[in-house]
């Protein structure tokens, strides 16, 4: 089905519903999450393969985070300039580049086309073998940033294709060879990951401060933030059938 628009064709394409593990290292990732710490804790760990055996992952923010905190005296403002602060430290851990912040409020997150369209821009500014986010299928989700983080990556997927999507744009059409979607409702594709990943993603996620209390159940000041969080993830990520370490998603591969 590569270059192949959406069409009859498509409804003659058998489901692809066997479980795959462990793509080649794409040469360029692009994450896309709806907060700052999202894309650590749904791929850090592979984030860091791949990192380490040369790709190139870039990762973008849609939301401020400013109500990333339960406190009702919390200085917003200064809270979302202390989630961008601690979202570089973080994908300085991951060997990421620095992450794009689009700056849209938490909590209100719209489809809107505008935001589309600078999705659209950064994936034709570097054309991804691979893009990363939330699953916008994910049944009973609460909290509506995720899902919609989810439907405009994939709406600008679509569109960053096409040609005859924003021509004013100056990057050519550009199609990732997977997509994988994170906190999936179905998942159908494994990472494995050692611990020396998942000590990376805990590393990432230590820098995340500000969310501590509200979000990790940990003090505002543990100094053993990183282990107690690595404890945690190895806990999730294990295998028992091999006792492997693995990071589960939904894989995506007619785009």
């Amino acid at each position: 089905m590569t270059g192949q628009r959406d069409g009859i064709a498509s409804y003659l394409v058998a489901a692809d519903t066997d479980t795959t593990a462990d793509l080649p290292t794409p040469a360029s990732v692009l994450a896309i999450g709806a907060h700052p710490d999202d894309v650590e804790f749904g791929c850090g760990a592979t984030l860091a393969k791949w990192t380490q055996y040369g790709a190139r992952v870039h990762i973008g923010i849609l939301t401020d985070g400013r109500r990333g905190s339960w406190s009702s005296g919390q200085d917003q403002l200064a809270l979302a300039v202390a989630r961008q602060n601690e979202s570089r430290d973080a994908a300085h851990v991951l060997r990421a580049d620095p992450p794009s912040f689009f700056q849209q409020i938490d909590g209100e997150l719209r489809a809107t086309p505008e935001l589309i369209m600078r999705l659209v821009a950064l994936l034709r500014s570097l054309h991804p073998d691979v893009v990363i986010t939330h699953d916008p299928w994910k049944r009973y989700r609460l909290h509506p940033d995720h899902r919609i983080a989810g439907e405009v990556t994939i709406d600008a997927i679509v569109q960053a294709r096409d040609a005859s999507f924003w021509p004013e744009l100056t990057g050519a059409p550009t199609r990732p060879s997977a997509l994988l979607l994170f906190e999936a409702d179905s998942e159908d594709h494994s990472e494995t990951i050692t611990k020396d990943h998942l000590r990376s993603k805990a590393e990432a996620l230590a820098c995340h401060q500000s969310q501590y209390v509200s979000s990790y159940g940990l003090a505002s000041d543990a100094s053993d933030a990183d282990q107690k969080l690595l404890a945690r993830l190895c806990d999730v990520a294990r295998d028992p059938a091999n006792n492997t370490y693995r990071e589960r998603f939904k894989r995506i591969t007619d785009l």
